[in-house]
């Protein structure tokens, strides 16, 4: 009854403008799937904060970037604000991410001027083998079939990391974050385009089997965007949570029931309940670098995402114009797009070779983002693409790594999550929160999706190679996710955010802050433009139907071996303005940005 009374408030603080955006996004439901394709494909915009607010929150779906500002009017922080939105998000976008998975925050704290940031990715168990390919007995499984299931599932770490910012810059009481999320479990909320997307392919009802229920009607059939939805399992585990805390996860049976759900699939889970209660989320330096007046601040590791966005910045900022005239940072010119997915090239060779969890790894990121070490790496490219194989660099007193040991990678991964909030006193956040694949390792306990993070560690080095990134006991594995904060010349944030999309995010972000520090566009203006991406070694990606699939000739001709495909991103972004934020959300998904 106490937890009911603190629900009622939430619902009568949506503004009508929200209720009449939801009733169009319902009315999706009525169109048909090629209409529906049609609208997708020509990114229809979503609503934005389009005049200056004084606070504003973005997030990949318009109930999430509600709870949170609703939030923020009652007198919370950005993480007051996130928590609440996290919550919603693992129930209308659980695809993506959630409380069985793991999250990076940067968080600002504008009395103090003071920029942290977090680790909650998952972690790998107690117990683990050589690598997620290998077996007990030492058998070598296929990379295909250690993908999903128990043996994919680490440690999940996005309740920890939550509440350790909480506990830190925290001002509504934790139990009252996860009315939202609740009320819209149990009272209901209509079914997501994206959501529904993902579940449309002619194999979802066979692959995930745990969310059939949840999804599908009597008939088997997918139900329709729109349709309403409820999911009391979900309802009951928040109000576990909002009580507890973290040990909901594994006091009172519930480890049991998670551990027990991870003994599904091909490999049963070697984690325990011990790992469950054991797992800490860990702050980390954040990495700071300047990009024209401005200093770019992203998630350090165990993100690598960082490292390739700052390293970029800095290759491009010093890219020589020839002749000394004409746009210097233009996506519409092939010399520039040529040199972009060069400087992407050199970056990741060197995350290949030296990124991995600093609390098992010596990872020089002071080294490799020295100006003088990237203006060296930036020199090395030239009018036509480099050889395939681009080495990593060399920098002081860090053990080189043989070769890359890839995580293999059957499918691409567009899961992920983005939030982007602001108060009216300056404070801000940016979280970048995963499950990984789309619907992690396909496993559901207490209404949650389990991660299958574990996947994202390097294969079996050979013998006498080594890799940063292989698997370890409560070790976490790499990330591409970069939550990123940008500051002026008056040390004040002036653009936040980040994006999903898997190995993709780096080049998401990286041409996002060109567009809006270089180029001067609005957020909505630099997340509608097409991408480019070098995430898939040896290859540059242009995105389909997009304005980067017109460079393909004039780039094939420098050597670029291309592919032109989609590629769903998930951005958000809020920029600082004179009188206010301004804010947008990836068209590609259902997110959108809010203010006051």
């Amino acid at each position: 009854m106490k937890m009911k009374m603190v629900l009622g408030p939430w619902r009568l603080l949506w503004p009508t403008g929200l209720l009449a955006l939801l009733t169009l996004l319902g009315a999706c439901a009525t169109q048909t799937p090629q209409a529906q394709q049609a609208e997708k494909s020509a990114w229809a915009p979503r609503p934005i904060v389009s005049v200056p607010a004084q606070q504003a929150a973005v997030t990949a779906h318009p109930l999430a970037t509600q709870a949170a500002l609703t939030m923020l009017e009652q007198g919370g922080g950005p993480i007051d604000a996130a928590i609440a939105a996290q919550m919603v998000l693992g129930l209308v976008e659980p695809q993506s991410s959630g409380i069985g998975g793991g999250a990076l925050i940067m968080h600002w704290d504008a009395a103090s001027a003071k920029l942290t940031s977090y680790d909650g990715l998952a972690a790998a168990p107690a117990r683990v083998t050589a690598a997620l390919n290998i077996d007990l007995d030492g058998t070598v499984l296929k990379n295909d079939d250690v993908q999903r299931g128990g043996r994919t599932v680490g440690v999940p770490g996005t309740l920890a990391v939550l509440k350790q910012v909480h506990e830190r810059y925290g001002k509504l009481p934790w139990a009252a974050l996860f009315a939202p999320a609740i009320e819209l479990a149990e009272g209901g909320f209509a079914m997501p385009a994206y959501l529904h997307t993902v579940l449309s392919s002619a194999s979802a009802a066979k692959d995930h089997p745990d969310m059939v229920p949840l999804y599908f009607g009597v008939d088997g059939k997918l139900r329709p965007v729109g349709a309403m939805l409820t999911h009391t399992a979900y309802a009951r585990t928040l109000r576990r949570v909002a009580q507890h805390g973290p040990a909901a996860l594994w006091q009172d049976g519930a480890g049991s029931a998670l551990v027990g759900s991870a003994q599904r699939g091909f490999r049963p889970t070697l984690m325990t309940e011990a790992d469950l209660a054991a797992y800490r989320s860990e702050p980390r330096d954040p990495l700071c670098v300047p990009f024209l007046v401005y200093s770019v601040c992203a998630m350090g590791p165990s993100s690598f995402g960082g490292v390739v966005v700052l390293q970029m910045l800095q290759m491009l900022e010093s890219r020589p114009l020839a002749g000394g005239e004409g746009p210097r940072f233009s996506f519409d010119d092939p010399e520039f797009v040529h040199f972009y997915a060069e400087a992407g090239r050199l970056a990741q060779a060197d995350r290949q070779q030296y990124i991995g969890d600093p609390g098992f790894v010596r990872v020089p990121t002071a080294a490799l983002l020295a100006p003088a070490y990237v203006r060296q790496r930036s020199q090395l490219i030239h009018p036509q693409r480099m050889t395939k194989d681009v080495n990593a660099g060399v920098v002081g007193g860090a053990t080189a790594v043989s070769e890359l040991m890839a995580a293999p990678t059957s499918e691409a991964a567009d899961a992920t999550s983005q939030l982007a909030i602001v108060d009216a006193a300056g404070n801000a956040l940016s979280m970048t929160t995963t499950t990984n694949l789309n619907f992690g390792s396909r496993l559901m306990v207490g209404g949650f999706v389990l991660n299958n993070a574990l996947t994202n560690f390097s294969t079996a080095p050979r013998a006498g190679q080594t890799a940063p990134n292989r698997m370890q006991a409560g070790k976490r594995p790499v990330t591409s996710m970069a939550p990123t904060i940008v500051f002026d010349r008056s040390g004040k944030p002036v653009v936040l955010g980040g994006s999903a999309g898997g190995g993709q995010i780096v080049d998401y972000i990286t041409a996002s802050l060109i567009e809006m520090l270089a180029n001067q566009r609005s957020p909505a203006e630099a997340l509608a433009r097409g991408h480019v991406s070098t995430a898939v070694r040896g290859r540059l990606q242009l995105e389909k139907g997009s304005s980067a699939a017109s460079q393909a000739g004039a780039l094939a001709a420098k050597g670029h071996e291309l592919d032109i495909v989609p590629m769903t991103s998930g951005l958000g972004f809020l920029m600082r303005r004179e009188g206010g934020w301004l804010g947008a959300a990836d068209p590609r998904r259902d997110g959108v940005a809010l203010g006051r």
